[in-house]
């Protein structure tokens, strides 16, 4: 089943899914209306969607955003993007008909492998890098981490 995916929220916070959103209307009660597009023909339970009050960090260059908590650090998180941002390039290289995908950090993400297509969850303590106390070390396991999940989406 295909599925059209519409959410009403408030204007000071930001809806995500599956889908690449492709209209933002406000209501007479002065409420955001985010309409996504069709998904494709999927079973019910990869349907995913999110309303947040989050920041983001964005290279429009790119097809991916990163999604996070705006009172979060944000150089914790350009390790993390940097990576989203390569392994969306080589995926990109290899299938030229890649999508935009959104990237949420939550800080307690309960199901760690949670993946929803056009949607990858990560826990926040999972990808956070903090340059002056985390070991170099620390940068592979982010990688593995956000590859795992990145190719999971293809």
């Amino acid at each position: 089943v295909s599925y059209n995916i519409s959410i009403k929220h408030h204007k000071n916070y930001t809806a995500l899914s599956n889908m690449p959103e492709i209209a933002v209307n406000i209501d007479k009660s002065n409420m955001m209306w985010t309409h996504f597009q069709s998904t494709p023909i999927m079973p019910d339970y990869f349907i995913a969607a999110s309303v947040v009050p989050l920041g983001f960090i964005l290279d429009t260059s790119q097809n991916v955003k990163l999604w996070c908590r705006t009172d979060l650090k944000l150089q914790t998180m350009i390790f993390a993007y940097t990576i989203i941002q390569k392994i969306a390039q080589l995926l990109k290289n290899i299938f030229p008909y890649i999508r935009k995908t959104n990237h949420l950090v939550t800080p307690k993400l309960l199901d760690m492998e949670e993946i929803k297509l056009g949607l990858i969850l990560h826990n926040e303590a999972d990808i956070i890098f903090n340059q002056d106390i985390d070991p170099e070390m620390r940068k592979f396991e982010i990688i593995r981490i956000i590859g795992h999940k990145m190719m999971h989406e293809w």
